[in-house]
């Protein structure tokens, strides 16, 4: 074989393996890619059921804040009382007032 045959085929050697590295890596590169994708949506939806978390606590809060100031009233508010979705409660049932004990009286 000549010698530049033996060169030719040396450099397509080298660029072939050059060319299957490159796309390797580039492939490589894509998939870390579209992972850090997922992990941001899963981010992003563990923050929106968070959020909705709280929402449900602070309207519960709300109708409680609501139930109660309806038994006996505020002589001295804070602030504006939260806006209660749907009807204000009327007794106490299905309320937790956060009595752990079990010995404290329901309102």
């Amino acid at each position: 074989m000549s010698r530049t045959a033996k060169t030719f085929f040396a450099l397509s050697v080298l660029v072939a393996t050059a060319s299957i590295g490159g796309v390797h890596l580039l492939q490589q590169q894509e998939r870390d890619t579209m992972y850090a994708g997922v992990i941001k949506d899963e981010a992003r939806m563990a923050a929106k059921r968070q959020q909705k978390l709280r929402e449900l606590e602070f309207e519960d809060q709300a109708r409680k804040r609501a139930y109660l100031e309806s038994l006996q009233g505020v002589s001295n508010p804070t602030g504006p009382a939260p806006p209660v979705k749907g009807d204000v409660p009327t007794s106490s049932e299905g309320m937790d007032f956060g009595c752990k004990t079990g010995m404290c009286e329901r309102p």
